[in-house]
């Protein structure tokens, strides 16, 4: 059984020594000196400050990795920021055109009812005018008479 690395054996060096150095009958008060010093340095700010920069010391590898990873994270939270924007963006534009195009189909539609009321009345005969309109069938050109044409304007040519 190991006590801060120390083993029972040098464990009873280490009094041996503490005896013969301090001599038996001082080691109470030793002790008690000892403890009262221990005490006021594990109180003390100093001993505040060592404890806090060790513990930092042993914590500052996974820190730092965390904080590596957030940096990371938040280049990628900041990429999926603007990757919104610009679809907001494009929402917006073809809600926009959207509009604009539907306002054109109106009026396309409006231009193409007058055309067409237009056409009609130009079409839709009055009453009186269907009396005395008549069809007639129109005369079907001769293809003789244009062969003989085209052969009279040659001779005379010659």
């Amino acid at each position: 059984m190991d006590i801060l690395g120390i083993g029972p054996a040098e464990l009873i060096l280490i009094f041996l020594v503490i005896i013969l150095v301090i001599g038996p009958k001082d080691i109470g008060k030793t002790a008690r000196s000892i403890g009262r010093f221990l005490n006021r340095l594990y109180k003390s700010d100093e001993w505040r400050t060592v404890t806090e920069a060790s513990r930092t010391i042993r914590t500052l590898p996974n820190r730092l990795a965390r904080e590596a990873e957030l940096e990371e994270l938040k280049e990628i939270k900041d990429t999926f920021e603007d990757a919104k924007k610009d679809l907001v963006e494009a929402k917006d534009d073809l809600e926009e055109s959207t509009k604009e195009i539907k306002e054109t189909q109106k009026e396309l539609k409006q231009d193409v009812q007058s055309i067409d009321d237009g056409m009609k009345s130009w079409t839709t005969p009055t009453s009186s005018e269907e009396t005395t309109i008549e069809e007639k069938p129109l005369p079907e050109p001769e293809a003789n008479s244009i062969e003989q044409k085209q052969t009279d304007q040659i001779s005379n040519d010659e």
